[in-house]
């Protein structure tokens, strides 16, 4: 009862799930459709730190996301937390392509598998990747496939989000975290980084043993620390993962999704672009990513950062209220 009136109060998250709203068009470069990575460096205040790299992704890579989005900040204000506030993980796809799993696809309440190259270059906001340093095994990455096939489509577990910002109700705490919070398994509703978690975990990629999915927020994810002090003792990523760099399709700029240019504005990028404009398929639910054509690159003044800075608040850093270990 709670969430349906609190959402109704802030404005449900985009009302038509497969409308252009949720699948707009947009621009894929050319010559780095994954665009580019910068040095790595824990700290959410995005700015270039060159040199940049090219992005070669691979199934088990997590991807740390963050808008100013009022609806899922005043969530995980609820949930003492912050910054990023949205994650998903890099999955291969029946078809062999790579995509882009995640629980509550572009402030919808659904889970979706997007083609990576189209949700990478789409998102509205900053990301952040923590490349997967061990390769999956075959038999890891056909079962992180499995669990994201089954996934894909499900609502997203609002209810059970709600219920972890509540201390009476919660799995997060000071004690009960060591108890409650494990792994449930394939075939269920999950938020964002709990489904992230239990996708690794139905993988074999990480221990299943000490992670706790429902627990976990996206900002443990991102600095392998965390304020819980079960999660702060086991962090699931800090042994096979990256430290997150952020991610940029234009080398030198470091600017959101939604300032970035968009068509039919011209592509500023080296290299031109495709522009790529999901189109209704037959027989399928949601929108195909679909290559409709091409513009040339051109040279023209560009931003390198947002005019406005993002403000960084007293939950968007954890490590500044911790101690060692």
């Amino acid at each position: 009862m709670f969430p349906a009136l609190l959402l109704s109060l802030l404005g449900t998250p985009a009302a038509d799930p497969t409308g252009p709203k949720a699948y707009p068009p947009i621009y894929v470069p050319a010559e780095a459709p994954f665009g580019y990575l910068y040095q790595p460096a824990r700290d959410v205040n995005a700015v270039p730190r060159p040199p940049a790299n090219g992005y070669a992704p691979k199934a088990g890579d997590v991807l740390l996301l963050s808008d100013t989005n009022r609806f899922w900040t005043f969530l995980f204000r609820l949930a003492l937390s912050g910054k990023p506030g949205h994650n998903g993980v890099v999955v291969t796809m029946p078809d062999g392509r790579l995509g882009f799993l995640e629980a509550g696809y572009n402030d919808t309440l659904y889970t979706r598998v997007t083609p990576l190259d189209y949700r990478i270059n789409m998102y509205r906001g900053f990301i952040w990747v923590r490349p997967r340093e061990t390769p999956l095994t075959p038999e890891q990455d056909r079962r992180l496939t499995e669990f994201a096939v089954t996934a894909d489509g499900t609502r997203y577990a609002i209810g059970k989000y709600f219920s972890q910002a509540f201390l009476l109700t919660r799995a997060r705490g000071p004690l009960r975290t060591a108890f409650l919070g494990k792994p449930t398994g394939i075939g269920h509703r999950y938020y964002c980084s709990e489904e992230v978690l239990e996708a690794l975990i139905y993988a074999g990629a990480i221990d299943g043993h000490t992670a706790r999915p429902i627990a976990t927020f996206p900002q443990d994810l991102f600095y392998d620390r965390s304020r819980n002090r079960f999660i702060d003792r086991h962090p699931p990523l800090a042994a096979d993962w990256a430290p997150p760099s952020l991610w940029t399709p234009i080398p030198g700029t470091a600017l959101r999704g939604k300032t970035r240019p968009h068509p039919p504005s011209p592509w500023p990028g080296v290299g031109g672009a495709y522009i790529v404009n999901p189109l209704p398929t037959p027989g399928k639910q949601v929108p195909t990513p679909t290559v409709v054509g091409y513009t040339p690159g051109e040279l023209r003044p560009i931003a390198a950062v947002e005019q406005k800075p993002q403000r960084i608040g007293f939950f968007d850093r954890p490590t500044r209220l911790l101690g060692r270990r």
